[in-house]
């Protein structure tokens, strides 16, 4: 595969209308053309002291591509998270696994949903739920097959980040265009959103009180994201990328309700409690690799940092106030050697590190004086034929108490079978 077209494939990877390589046609004409991809994956796990069968990332995804006047290219994607494995075990342990929180109990839930207008001359235009620009550059350690994605802020509030921006985004309109030079490719997006959902505070202010904000008052407002990367034609290729993302936190109102707790039944004490707390959610990443892409022949080695604000929640009773968001920085990293007959055997590992820089929250914590998650990954893979996948992933947990109710260790062996 020469350079030129290793870039090409490489930049289109998170275009809103890529045909993959296990992409299975379902209809074509001279007008349209409809596939669908995805794959199915589940895996043993043994963790926090049992072993259970889990749900993997598994998806389906249609789309739809139709050639319109002059050189666009219009279309859409539809892609559904399915659950299909029963199992008692409740922690969700992987970022790209998580959806939003009403979805968690769904044995399908939507991923992605957006249309989209490619032109090479002007770029993609695309609105709806889709891959927020900030994973232009994060996506580069998010290749785990049982975990990862913690660190980064792409899935923040412990969700699939579509509220934020970050990840799968809600309601967003995005434009991407790239430039291809001799010695590489630039590529930028931007993205933008609004009101995407109302956020629901109802917590203790003080042991004996809580206060629980009323309908419509507070939301996540009107959010931006910017992403820039640099693919060089250097030995297998080097990747450099920085992406920010900003989200206004609205919260505040002047009907607040206040309740006495101290009792058996919670007692009203005011509907007209003041209160502002509204600053801003915003998170950016920087990330670099070296090779040509995950599991390819030969090595490749990403890093991702990040800092961000009010973009992490502390699990619930870990903190007194207002709100558990907190302040964090973090790093991930994803490394992979791939080598043998059709390229079928890989060892990876790296690890995913996170915790808070807030002085306001960690005084606050119940106990300990910081959040901290820490995990470190070893794991084999084993490719059967082009669909057909095995692979061994085991996590080392250094995740200090406050952080313990949504990290511990963990060894999974399991499959995954792509369309």
């Amino acid at each position: 595969m020469t350079k030129s077209i290793r870039r090409t494939l490489l930049a289109s990877a998170f275009g809103a209308a890529v045909l993959n390589a296990n992409a299975v046609p379902i209809y074509q004409s001279n007008e349209v053309t409809l596939y669908m991809e995805g794959y199915f994956t589940a895996h043993m796990v043994n963790t926090m002291g049992n072993t259970s069968m889990q749900n993997g990332a598994s998806r389906i995804r249609f789309g739809l591509n139709v050639p319109a006047y002059d050189n666009w290219d219009t279309g859409f994607n539809l892609e559904w998270g399915v659950a299909a494995i029963n199992s008692a075990q409740n922690i969700v342990i992987q970022g790209d696994q998580q959806a939003a929180p009403g979805d968690r109990n769904d044995s399908l839930f939507l991923r992605q949903g957006h249309a989209f207008a490619k032109h090479p001359k002007w770029g993609e235009f695309s609105a709806g739920k889709q891959w927020g620009v900030y994973y232009e550059v994060t996506y580069i350690t998010d290749w785990y097959n049982v975990s990862g994605g913690l660190a980064s802020g792409t899935y923040g509030l412990g969700t699939d980040g579509g509220v934020t921006g970050t990840g799968r985004a809600d309601s967003a309109f995005a434009w991407r265009k790239a430039w291809e030079f001799e010695a590489g490719e630039f590529k930028i997006g931007i993205q933008t959103a609004r009101h995407v959902a109302q956020l629901e505070i109802d917590v203790e202010l003080t042991p004996d009180t809580r206060l629980v904000c009323p309908p419509r008052d507070c939301e996540y407002g009107l959010s931006h994201g910017i992403a820039a990367v640099y693919r060089a034609d250097i030995g297998d290729g080097f990747f450099i990328g920085a992406a920010f993302n900003r989200v206004k936190l609205d919260i505040s109102s002047s009907d607040g309700l206040l309740y006495d707790i101290s009792g058996d039944e919670p007692v009203l004490i005011t509907d007209q409690y003041a209160f502002n707390a509204s600053s801003n959610d915003w998170t950016s990443a920087l990330g670099m690799y070296y090779g040509e892409q995950a599991f390819a022949k030969g090595f490749y080695g990403a890093v991702v940092f990040q800092r961000s604000q009010n973009n992490e929640l502390a699990p619930p009773g870990s903190v007194v106030g207002i709100t558990n968001f907190f302040d964090a920085k973090g790093s991930e990293s994803f490394m992979s050697y791939t080598w043998g007959r059709d390229n079928c055997y890989s060892v990876y590992g790296g690890h995913n590190y996170l915790v808070s820089d807030d002085p306001g929250f960690e005084a606050g914590l119940v106990r300990g004086d910081r959040y901290k998650l820490a995990q470190y990954y070893l794991g084999f893979q084993y490719r059967w034929n082009e669909r057909v996948r095995l692979y061994w992933e085991n996590a080392i947990d250094s995740s200090n108490e406050v952080a313990q109710p949504v990290a511990d260790d963990f060894m999974a062996v399991g499959f995954r079978i792509d369309i």
